[in-house]
């Protein structure tokens, strides 16, 4: 069986050296991988690098007099069955979208008829930019894929999406729109029709789980972060949650093509501008603002961590502590928004639970998902390290009724991706 030809594009960003660990990569999954990279590209990372693991010219301008061929655009675009950006900068994103051929990496973006998939990296406010997202969903139009990137700490010391998506998860979703039928054989490009043979209809890009676009026919509405519940206008009971797995649910469900609405409580970390965010503080606002939203919803994730109790008396002013060595509180309970939103669930509603836990957490997490009647509860103990409160990974155990599946250690969003390949495969296995 030949081997499946990637076509590598690298441009000129910090995270140029990850290119490194996707080609090699790729090539342990049995492709046959050429590079091409831009010039700004070649001041993070030598070509030489690219060139002793391929064993294959790289090529940075096809107009060297030491190019070999005079017309490389041409033949590298024609010979690959997948162009693969990583990382994608905002620059050659807009010369992508607006046709602009002034170098050999946008010359074969154009001569191309192979799958394009972009992995972008960039400051977030360069990622969150009118014109940015302009220019994405004009590609995205044209049928070119997006590993969008991730929240994280970037190159400029800032906190923010715009980190390039993990090496794992970019290879994955390359290796999954290699495999679909009809991308190989056509070079369809989704929305490019014009890459079939005349008289034939192109072969769409198939949706299965882990594809780019697999959950475009569900309605996420995501519960976010902690709760604050009012002692008095100064002090309040809360939690440590920082609301990051919730938002890489959310980050991971967009990606993925799902309508997305997260209602968040406080958190510790901003999500993306294209993520439609509602604000709820107690758990009483986020029990309203859940209540009004369910009905359209087909997927219901509760990944806050609400409080359970709530002052039953919240003082009009600051309660000062002279003479008082003890305060007593009285404590009522609040509402049980996921097991709510499972009883009431309405035809097709597909529930996930979050069971963060210290002990015991597959007997605690089963008790959960048996006694709210869910559908998928994600558990996990958040005293082991790196999978606690404001940690950037985790080490999830997904458990549905009649399976249990544990992963290591992992990123957040890879985590999430899991999460939302269990959902698929529950809505493909029980018909809801």
């Amino acid at each position: 069986m030949a081997k499946l030809r990637v076509g590598l594009g690298v441009t000129g960003g910090i995270a140029a050296y990850k290119a490194v660990e996707v080609m090699r990569s790729l090539q342990k999954a049995g492709c046959e991988v050429r590079v091409a990279m831009t010039r700004h590209a070649t001041e993070f990372v030598q070509p030489l690098t690219f060139r002793a693991l391929s064993d294959a010219e790289v090529i940075v301008d096809d107009y060297d007099p030491e190019n070999s061929d005079p017309i490389a655009h041409i033949n590298f675009s024609q010979n690959i069955d997948l162009l693969l950006i990583v990382p994608a900068t905002a620059n050659i994103i807009a010369k992508f979208a607006n046709g602009v051929a002034d170098d050999f990496l946008t010359s074969t973006y154009l001569a191309s008829t192979a799958p394009v998939l972009i992995a972008p990296a960039m400051n977030t406010t360069m990622w969150e930019q009118p014109a940015t997202r302009r220019n994405i969903a004009r590609l995205k139009a044209d049928g070119v894929k997006f590993v969008e990137p991730v929240a994280g700490e970037l190159a400029c010391k800032t906190v923010g999406t715009g980190k390039l998506e993990d090496v794992e998860n970019i290879v994955r979703q390359a290796m999954w729109l290699l495999s679909e039928p009809g991308a190989i054989a056509t070079g369809f490009r989704g929305g490019r029709g014009e890459n079939h043979p005349v008289g034939e209809t192109p072969t769409p890009l198939l949706r299965k789980e882990g594809s780019l676009d697999d959950l475009s026919s569900e309605r996420f509405l995501i519960t976010v972060g902690g709760t604050r519940e009012a002692i008095d206008p100064v002090r309040f009971i809360s939690n440590h949650s920082s609301g990051k797995m919730g938002f890489a649910m959310a980050e991971a469900a967009a990606a993925r093509g799902a309508e997305v609405t997260v209602v968040a409580g406080v958190t510790a970390v901003e999500p993306s501008k294209h993520i439609n965010v509602v604000r709820a503080i107690s758990a009483s606002e986020m029990h309203k603002a859940v209540s009004e939203r369910l009905r359209d919803a087909t997927v219901f994730v509760g990944a806050a961590a609400v409080a359970d109790y709530a002052p039953a008396n919240v003082a009009d002013a600051k309660i000062k502590k002279d003479g008082r060595e003890t305060m007593m509180l009285e404590l009522k309970k609040t509402p049980d928004i996921l097991a709510e939103v499972a009883a009431n669930r309405h035809d097709g509603l597909i529930v996930v639970g979050f069971a963060a836990e210290t002990n015991n957490v597959i007997d605690y997490a089963r008790s959960k998902l048996e006694k709210k009647k869910l559908d998928i509860v994600v558990a996990n103990d958040v005293s082991k390290p790196g999978a606690g409160f404001n940690a950037d990974t985790n080490i999830i155990s997904i458990l549905t009724a009649d399976s249990a599946d544990d992963f290591s250690i992992m990123p957040k969003r890879e985590a999430a991706d899991r999460v939302c390949d269990a959902i698929k495969r529950f809505r493909g296995e029980h018909g809801k």
